[in-house]
């Protein structure tokens, strides 16, 4: 027996205010991913630019840190001693504290100074290198090591010779002043001035032997004490004495 059928398409109803729903929330995530993107791209920037405000200022700040050292060294010994450390040269052997001042003389040179330099910085020392005008001139950069690695630069004349520095008064004063030049020009810094003269060939008996009767007419000093060298200039200048003139004494100066 045959039994016919009739097959029915049913087509599924479409709800409308479903699929808009739908759609408004797939608009609003994609609204909502560009505004995010967009507010995270100008935070990134503001970022960006506050740290490079940042370095920059940490930048400027630096080198005026710099500048201040730079400065502070270019000014270093630039002024007079004061009465307070003219009075502690002066009274320096009638300290109860126990010192020792490390000193070293008639440099720099290649050959030696380095090594020296690099002892004392091995073991956190300073010292006082009283310098020779002729040798600061041929070797500025051992004296601007001295000088940055923070020891004191002193004077000790230009020649070291006894028949060149010692004619006169005069002559003492012209090496002292051409070692300042000297070494003002090997630390680049004419405001720099050593405040403290070393003379030369001050501990050699034959040459204290030489002149002990003639320096007597002008100072009398023994040989670690201090004294100041327009002091020494005014009395060889009033001694009428006009041959040569020496000195028994390292001492303290003052330009």
């Amino acid at each position: 027996m045959y039994y016919p059928y009739n097959l029915t398409v049913v087509k599924p109803k479409i709800n409308k205010w479903k699929v808009f729903i739908i759609v408004l929330i797939v608009l609003a995530i994609i609204l909502g991913s560009i505004y995010c993107g967009i507010k995270y791209a100008k935070y990134v920037k503001v970022k960006k630019q506050e740290e490079e405000i940042r370095k920059e200022q940490e930048l400027l700040e630096e080198q005026k840190r710099i500048e201040v050292e730079q400065e502070a060294k270019r000014l270093k010994n630039s002024q007079p001693l004061t009465q307070e450390q003219m009075g502690a040269i002066e009274n320096i052997y009638s300290s109860e504290e126990k010192r020792v001042f490390l000193t070293f003389d008639d440099g720099p040179t290649n050959s030696v100074t380095p090594f020296i330099l690099d002892l004392l910085k091995q073991e956190n020392i300073k010292a006082t290198f009283f310098v020779l005008g002729n040798r600061a001139k041929s070797n500025p950069d051992l004296i601007r090591r001295e000088f940055e690695e923070g020891h004191y630069i002193a004077n000790h004349g230009y020649t070291h010779k006894y028949s060149s520095i010692y004619t006169n008064s005069q002559t003492v004063l012209d090496e002292y002043n051409y070692t300042e030049s000297c070494i003002q020009e090997a630390l680049q810094n004419p405001d720099y001035h050593s405040r403290v003269f070393r003379f030369p060939g001050g501990s050699v008996r034959r040459l204290l032997q030489r002149y002990k009767k003639r320096s007597k007419r002008v100072f009398k000093a023994k040989w670690n004490s201090f004294i100041r060298l327009e002091l020494v200039v005014k009395r060889c200048r009033r001694s009428k004495y006009k041959g040569n003139v020496t000195s028994k004494c390292n001492r303290y100066s003052r330009k």
